[in-house]
């Protein structure tokens, strides 16, 4: 009988039935360590940053309270988007047309880079370039899509416009128009993760799981981390966490937090899969909150959406299972051939925004010696790689244009 593995990801899973016995571990912090920058979090941002630094020369250590890759990085969907999560035409109603645009090419550059320091560290992580399509899902979210899409050709973006008739051809699907970029590409979140961790090792920088940072001092000169085995001294701490956490109470109220659900099919046979069109494309719908579909390289279908405000943790089990029938119920409507099929998996997952869409990134008045990395919203691959180098350049004093609208001052 089959039975779905609620509150698994499928990228940890794949990967520990894959690799039984060669299951990375970092090792737990303890003593006292020296460093020049010291990284609390392990996350795509946190080992991105930690390979960037070291490759750099900086003498750099990272702390994991849990594993490495096994948290918000492992439970997301894990399109790599040249987009950052708002609509062009809302960057440039918040920033002017001439920051939209820098904005809109520092992400599109994030996004086109990481799979370019995926192939040159050669981190098997799945890479696939796919082009994506955003759908118009009703006549009126047609008309803004459309718009959006004006803004964006206008702007000088690379967009195609896809005719309803067009979009069923490609997806097999019904939708008033759509938008297509190319360029994008999708990964497996978790074998990158240990990818960029490995290479930072290598590098020379230092690793620590399962190593809760439980306080963070200031003195004039540097900073000191307090775990349950000991001190880490540095002369920066880069807080790469997507939420700031306890840690950092007085930012909490500068973020929204929603989850996220992800449901993954089993492996669809080739009948199936004939009638669900192209399978090198991601998807993503206008609808509130809004749906995002992708392919994996054994044919499973990776079906996500339905965000909430978080629940009480002690119904966080029925919830998912809730939402997770619900998921597949919206799926089979857009693909009735499958209907009545279970899913493997389904688990959920954080998501941190900010009022205004785009992160934070850099450093904080408050909060002398300290860089940040807060609130990705949906897009956290692209947006966590873009960190990683603002913070390099915060560090080394060698600001880019364009760094500061992702301040904290903007």
């Amino acid at each position: 009988m089959h039975k779905t593995r609620y509150g698994i990801s499928h990228w940890l899973d794949r990967y520990s039935e894959v690799h039984k016995v060669r299951n990375a571990r970092f090792p737990r912090h303890k003593g006292n360590v020296d460093l020049d920058v010291a990284i609390i979090g392990g996350g795509l941002t946190g080992c991105a940053t930690a390979q960037a630094f070291a490759a750099s020369g900086v003498r750099v250590g990272l702390v994991e309270s849990d594993r490495i890759g096994q948290g918000a990085s492992a439970n997301s969907t894990a399109f790599v988007m040249q987009e950052p999560d708002i609509d062009f035409q809302d960057l440039v109603t918040s920033f002017g047309l001439r920051a939209a645009r820098t904005i809109w090419e520092m992400t599109r550059r994030a996004a086109l880079d990481l799979p370019r320091v995926i192939r040159h560290l050669k981190i098997k992580c799945d890479l696939e370039s796919q082009d994506s399509v955003y759908l118009a899902s009703d006549k009126v979210s047609g008309k803004r899509l459309r718009q959006e899409f004006d803004a964006r050709r206008k702007a000088g973006f690379q967009v195609r416009w896809l005719t309803a008739d067009r979009v069923a051809r490609e997806t097999n699907l019904r939708a008033e128009g759509a938008i297509r970029v190319s360029g994008n590409a999708e990964v497996d979140p978790y074998r990158l993760c240990l990818g960029l961790a490995r290479s930072a090792v290598a590098h020379g920088a230092t690793i620590f799981e399962q190593s809760p940072v439980k306080r963070v001092r200031r003195f004039r000169n540097h900073v000191q981390l307090f775990t349950e085995r000991g001190r880490i001294t540095a002369g920066h701490v880069v807080v790469a966490l997507g939420d700031p956490t306890g840690l950092f109470k007085p930012l909490m109220r500068h973020f929204r937090r929603t989850h996220t659900y992800v449901v993954v099919t089993p492996p669809l046979g080739a009948r199936v899969c004939r009638e669900l069109g192209r399978r090198n494309t991601m998807i993503w719908d206008t609808q509130e909150p809004y749906h995002y579909l992708r392919w994996t390289r054994d044919d499973r279908i990776v079906f996500g959406g339905a965000d909430q405000a978080p629940t009480n943790p002690r119904r966080r089990k029925k919830v998912l299972i809730q939402r997770a029938g619900q998921l597949m119920y919206e799926l089979s409507t857009h693909y009735p051939v499958i209907s009545g099929i279970q899913p493997d998996y389904a688990w959920d997952g954080p998501i941190v925004n900010t009022p205004d869409g785009l992160p934070y990134i850099g450093p904080h008045r408050n909060f002398p010696r300290h860089l940040f990395a807060l609130g990705f919203g949906g897009n956290g691959l692209a947006l966590g790689f873009l960190s990683s180098r603002i913070l390099l350049r915060h560090y080394l004093d060698e600001p880019a244009k364009g760094d500061d609208l992702f301040s904290f001052s903007r």
